[in-house]
C-alpha cells in the first residue's frame, strides 16, 4: 500500500523518512501514512500468530505421538508378559500329567506364575487408577480427517462444524488492495456429545494448496470466536472475513487439525452494492 504527501501529492518513504522529501510536510496527520503503518502493524501481528499457531500445532503433533509411542510400549510389554503366563501354564499341566513326582515343584511354579500376575498389574497403570475428568476437551482426542464441501456438516464425535454463507462485501474503514477481495464466512460448531467441551481450535482460510489468507478487521457481523465452552447440545456461530485473491477460484476453510471445508468462490454473491445502497440511505 502506497503513502502520498497531502500537500504536494508525491510518493513518501515511509519506511526511511518522517517527512515529505518534496516539500518537507511531516507524516503526523497524513492519512494514508497512518493506514500504511496499521496495515504493516496488522500484517506482522498475523504473521506472528499464524507462526504461535503452527508451533501449537506442531507441538500438538509432538504429543499425540508420544502418547502413541506410549501405547505401543504397553501394548508390547502386555503381549509380553501374557507370553510368560501361558509358558508358565503350559509347565503347570504338564507336571499334572508327570504324576506326584513332580509336587514339590508346583509350589516355586505358583511362585512364579504369581510374580508374573503383579508384575502385569504393576505395569499396567490403566487397572490402578483412572483418570477423573469433568469435560472434554477437543485438543485430547485423535480424530480421522473429515473433508467436506460448502454447507455439508463435518461430523466429529464430539461436534459438528458447517460453512453455510459465503459473501463478498466491502469493509467499513478500509479497501482490499488491487487484485484482492473482502470474502465473509458464516461459520457454526455445536456440540453433539452428552458431556461439556473446550472448543480451542484455530480456523484458517487457504488457497493455492498452502497459502494462507490475511484475516481482515472491521466486519460489522457477530465474529465467530475461535475459543468457547459449550454445554452438551449447546453450539455456538459468528461471521470471519478474509483478504482473498480475486483470481483464486476456490479456498478451504480449516477449522482445527481434522476438518476441511471446501469453499467455490466462482459464483461468490457480491454484496458490495447492497452495502452501498444502505449507507446512502
Amino acid at each position: 500500500m502506497d503513502a502520498f504527501c497531502n500537500y504536494c501529492g508525491a510518493k513518501l518513504d515511509v519506511e526511511n523518512d518522517n517527512c515529505c522529501s518534496q516539500c518537507g510536510a511531516p507524516f503526523d496527520d497524513n492519512e494514508s501514512v497512518k493506514r500504511y503503518r496499521e496495515e504493516k502493524r496488522r500484517r506482522e501481528e498475523q504473521q506472528r500468530n499464524l507462526e504461535e499457531m503452527r508451533l501449537r500445532q506442531q507441538q500438538q503433533s509432538q504429543y499425540y505421538q508420544s502418547r502413541l509411542n506410549v501405547r505401543q510400549n504397553r501394548s508390547s510389554q502386555q503381549n509380553n508378559n501374557i507370553n510368560r503366563t501361558m509358558k508358565l501354564v503350559r509347565i503347570i499341566v504338564l507336571a499334572v500329567f508327570l504324576g506326584p513326582v513332580l509336587l514339590s515343584i508346583l509350589a516355586g511354579v505358583f511362585g512364579a506364575v504369581n510374580e508374573v500376575v503383579n508384575e502385569f498389574n504393576d505395569d499396567d497403570e490403566y487397572t490402578t487408577r483412572k483418570p477423573i475428568t469433568t469435560f472434554a476437551s477437543t485438543s485430547d482426542i485423535v480424530h480421522e480427517n473429515v473433508e467436506v464441501s460448502f454447507n455439508e456438516t463435518a461430523e466429529l464425535d464430539e461436534y459438528s462444524f458447517i460453512c453455510d454463507e459465503v459473501y463478498r462485501t466491502e469493509i467499513k474503514y478500509g479497501g482490499a488492495d488491487k487484485g484482492y477481495m473482502y470474502v465473509v464466512f458464516h461459520i457454526k460448531v455445536k456440540n453433539t456429545s452428552d458431556t461439556k467441551i473446550w472448543l480451542n481450535n484455530e480456523i484458517n482460510c487457504i488457497y493455492d494448496g498452502d497459502i494462507s489468507c490475511d484475516k481482515a478487521w472491521g466486519l460489522e457481523e457477530k465474529s465467530f470466536n475461535t475459543y468457547a465452552s459449550l454445554s452438551a447440545g449447546l453450539g455456538t456461530d459468528g461471521y470471519i472475513c478474509y483478504i482473498v485473491p480475486e483470481k483464486a477460484d476456490s479456498v478451504v476453510i480449516a477449522y482445527g487439525d481434522y476438518i476441511r471445508a471446501n469453499i467455490d468462490l466462482r459464483n461468490i454473491e457480491d454484496r458490495r452494492a447492497q452495502s452501498d445502497t444502505e449507507s446512502e440511505a
